[in-house]
């Protein structure tokens, strides 16, 4: 009888403790963490496991090394020209079996050679043609944490022409 009394008492405090607007908070965290990467619940793996390796940009510049606005003038952000980079050389290699790291300097300016025709046909078509030279950069940002968290930048030319 007691038990059932003190069951009868203690729910006017659980509900009241559901009610409390952190328990939305709650539920909503333990949702995505069961839910996982199903939209729209995310499991927030980019703070969870931050990858080893480095980030990298990419600068689209004139022959001068000055950036050029390659969106306005290509309607490409520079995020798609380095996709459309990255996706020629994975299967200019796949042609010849190798592994896009071990890429010969004759593969990689026919790559560029490859996406620079396109980019100034897309320029063309917008009547903004491109400079006679274009400079494509990758740049590698590292994070060192030898002395405190500090970063360190690695252009990496991927063409020109």
């Amino acid at each position: 009888m007691k038990a059932i009394r003190y069951r009868i008492l203690m729910w006017p405090r659980i509900a009241r403790i559901l009610r409390h607007p952190i328990m939305m908070m709650v539920v909503l965290i333990l949702l995505c963490r069961v839910v996982k990467n199903a939209y729209p619940f995310n499991s927030f793996p980019m703070y969870a496991d931050p990858s080893p390796y480095p980030s990298d940009y990419l600068i689209v510049a004139d022959g001068a090394g000055n950036p050029i606005n390659v969106k306005q003038m290509t309607g490409l952000s520079s995020a798609k020209v380095k996709k459309k980079f990255t996706q020629g050389l994975n299967r200019a290699c796949d042609a010849v079996n190798i592994e896009p790291t071990e890429a010969t300097p004759e593969i990689r300016q026919k790559v560029f050679n490859n996406m620079m025709r396109e980019l100034r046909e897309l320029a063309e078509k917008r009547n903004r043609p491109l400079p006679d030279k274009v400079r494509i950069t990758n740049v590698l940002i590292y994070q060192d944490y030898k002395d405190g968290a500090a970063f360190r930048e690695e252009p990496q030319l991927l063409g020109e022409g």
